[in-house]
């Protein structure tokens, strides 16, 4: 299975190269040619910009409620009732 990846994944590496290879040395001798080619208008073509559009939102307050800070003998007690005491023989 290893192998068949590493010929896959090194397919793909040879066809992005051979295209890019391909795509900088396509020429045309007139300009009636590449004015009907679909990679040199794909080439030159840009794309249109989308305009960005805000949503409008509203805001909310949040309430937090705080407790009260619990006592370090409270917090030993609840330590106590979690931790294992070690096994008897």
């Amino acid at each position: 299975m290893r192998s068949f990846s590493k010929c896959v994944g090194s397919f793909c590496i040879l066809l992005t190269f051979w295209s890019a290879i391909a795509f900088t040395a396509h020429h045309h001798t007139n300009a009636t040619d590449s004015a009907k080619c679909t990679v040199c208008v794909a080439a030159h073509t840009s794309t249109p910009k989308t305009a960005s559009r805000l949503i409008n939102r509203t805001f909310i307050a949040v309430v937090v409620h705080l407790q009260d800070p619990v006592s370090a003998k409270q917090r030993i007690v609840g330590f106590a009732l979690t931790v294992r005491p070690p096994p008897t023989v």
